[in-house]
């Protein structure tokens, strides 16, 4: 149920974005129930001024690492499970793609059950 939108500079490889996209998946398994098969993501690679940002925007000092995390998911998670997700994202992304935690920016949108079509025209979360 989340979509998991990351937008990244051109200067990540492949491989990084993928192990990016993983360390995502994974923390939302870990943290905030998500199943495993559970995996829709889109990365998008940005050429240089094409994603602007405060380089120490509350005290955090970002370099050109600079990640945006966009995760749409269906409301009702506690502050606790957001927390973790958040700490979690940022850990996996240190250790499985060498990304600064300083450089990872997550937000969250939450909406309901009849926003979600999985395809076919439906809406399969509504009853």
């Amino acid at each position: 149920m989340p979509l998991v939108r990351i937008d990244a500079p051109d200067s990540y490889d492949q491989d990084t974005l993928t192990a990016l996209g993983d360390a995502v998946h994974q923390a939302m398994t870990e943290t905030i129930d998500v199943p495993g098969d559970d995996f829709f993501q889109v990365i998008t690679r940005h050429e240089p001024g094409q994603v602007r940002y405060d380089r120490g925007y509350l005290g955090i000092t970002r370099g050109d690492g600079f990640v945006v995390v966009a995760i749409t998911l269906r409301a009702g998670r506690l502050y606790q499970q957001k927390t973790a997700l958040y700490r979690r994202i940022t850990e996996l992304a240190r250790d499985r793609a060498g990304i600064d935690p300083a450089d990872v920016f997550i937000a969250l949108t939450e909406n309901q059950p009849v926003d979600w079509s999985f395809g076919e025209g439906k809406a399969q979360y509504l009853p």
